[in-house]
């Protein structure tokens, strides 16, 4: 660790201990980018800069609203950008009896990832009689809940003659399908659950392990931005809009992504729900 990662995650610490009362951090990823920083008053001459993204766990003993998306904002703020952060942010008590995939990846963190803080008084504790395993039956049904849901929507919205949707509906369904994919998605790879549903946080969660939602659903251009704003608006939206309030070229473009996202993740699924079944059958047969 060099000097300029050190201040880094001191002030991460800071950014996170003081905004909530913290039991650990646990830092479980990080991707790195290089871009290039203009100065304004010699545009010439270009700074070479690194952004970090990372993916923290962290165990907390209380519970604020929109804890996940204010720290995120402050780490970002303070750091003037060169730090992101995807947090999951969970009371110490979901230790004591998470179900069998999030005990998984619970168990996973604490034993491989950074510590980055941990409270010496109260440390975290996850209670264990064995080491946790994947429960692919569990995750095969929860697989299974998404896909129904998925298919009900679609059916509703796209096969039924009878019934004539705004776009505006429309794009309120898919919203949940790619919702509800992201979900699927995340279980089967890495065997958490999430507790924050904002389109972003789910996309970022999903591309800890896959580029497909930003290849499906960029976030760099102003029309990519222009885009993702349509399809991450909450359903609550349909309150107060009107027959027409979304151009007709956008939803469509937004369709067609969608539906081959919603193709490509279910290949995604059933491939890695193969390997990790093979996985589980080879464990099986040298242990017997």
């Amino acid at each position: 660790m060099n000097a300029i990662e050190f201040l880094q995650q001191k002030e991460l610490k800071e950014i996170i201990t003081g905004h909530i009362q913290t039991a650990a951090i646990y830092c479980f990823g990080r991707h790195a980018t290089s871009y290039n920083s203009s100065r304004i008053l010699c545009p010439d001459k270009e700074v070479q800069k690194e952004h970090i993204h990372l993916y923290l766990l962290v165990f907390v003993y209380e519970t604020i609203e929109n804890a996940a998306s204010d720290i995120s904002d402050k780490i970002k703020t303070g750091t003037e950008g060169s730090l992101t952060a995807t947090i999951l942010i969970h009371h110490v008590k979901t230790l004591k009896n998470p179900c069998h995939d999030q005990r998984f990846f619970f168990w996973q963190v604490m034993q491989n990832a950074e510590l980055l803080f941990q409270d010496s008084n109260r440390p975290p504790y996850l209670n264990l009689t064995e080491i946790p395993k994947r429960n692919l039956k569990s995750t095969s049904s929860y697989v299974a809940n998404r896909s129904y849901v998925i298919a009900t929507i679609w059916s509703w919205v796209y096969n039924d003659d009878d019934v004539t949707s705004s776009d505006m509906v429309k794009m309120s369904a898919l919203h949940q399908i790619v919702e509800q994919t992201c979900l699927s998605l995340i279980r089967v790879f890495t065997g958490y659950t999430p507790n924050h549903f904002a389109l972003e946080y789910l996309f970022t969660l999903c591309e800890y392990f896959t580029t497909l939602t930003a290849d499906f659903f960029p976030r760099q251009t102003t029309e990519d931005k222009s885009l993702f704003k349509l399809l991450k608006q909450q359903p609550s939206t349909l309150r107060f809009s009107r027959t027409n309030d979304i151009d007709y070229m956008h939803y469509q473009l937004v369709e067609e992504r969608c539906g081959k996202f919603r193709m490509e993740a279910d290949i995604l699924i059933q491939n890695e729900m193969e390997r990790l079944s093979k996985i589980e059958d080879e464990t099986k047969k040298m242990n017997n």
